[in-house]
C-alpha cells in the first residue's frame, strides 16, 4: 500500500486516505501511526470514510486479490454512492462484479488519469440484469 502511495503522490495526486503512514496495529481493523491513538476503531472510521467520500476516486490496494473485511464495507459504501473505485488487482474476497477496467496497476492508473477527472462508476456501463440492479439499488 505505501508504494502505491508513493507512486500516487510522485504523480501529483491529492491522496485524502490512508495519509502514507505506517500500519501500527490490527489485522481486522487497521490502525496508522497517523491515527489518533485515543479513538475508537468506529470513530476512525467514520474519519476515513468522511476522507474516502471527498475523493473524485477510489483506489483498492489489493495484493493477491485481498482487501478484507474493513477494505470490503468501504468499498459497499463508495458503490452505493455510485463513487468510482479501482483495484490494483482482482478482489479475490468481495461479492461484486468487478470489470477488467476497473483493474489497473498503480503506474498504470496514473498514465490513465494524471490529470482528468473522468472517472466512472462500476456499473456505469455494460449490460444485462445485474448492471440493471446495481444501477437500481444506488440513488442517482
Amino acid at each position: 500500500m505505501l508504494d502505491v502511495l508513493e507512486t500516487f503522490a510522485a504523480s501529483g495526486f491529492d491522496i485524502v486516505s490512508p495519509s502514507g503512514s505506517e500500519i501500527v496495529d490490527g489485522v481486522e481493523f487497521v490502525r496508522f501511526a497517523t491515527d489518533d491513538a485515543s479513538s475508537s476503531d468506529q470513530e476512525i472510521q467514520s474519519s476515513t470514510l468522511e476522507r474516502i467520500f471527498s475523493a473524485h476516486a477510489v483506489y483498492v490496494a489489493a495484493p493477491g486479490g485481498y482487501v478484507g473485511r474493513t477494505t470490503c464495507y468501504e468499498i459497499g459504501r463508495v458503490v452505493q454512492r455510485r463513487q468510482p473505485v479501482y483495484f490494483s488487482e482482482y478482489p479475490v474476497d468481495l461479492p461484486v462484479h468487478i470489470p477488467e477496467w476497473c483493474v489497473v496497476a498503480p503506474d498504470e492508473f496514473v498514465l490513465r488519469f494524471q490529470g482528468s477527472t473522468q472517472f466512472e462508476w462500476l456499473f456505469s456501463k455494460g449490460s444485462g440484469k445485474m448492471f440493471d440492479v446495481e444501477r437500481g439499488l444506488a440513488p442517482p
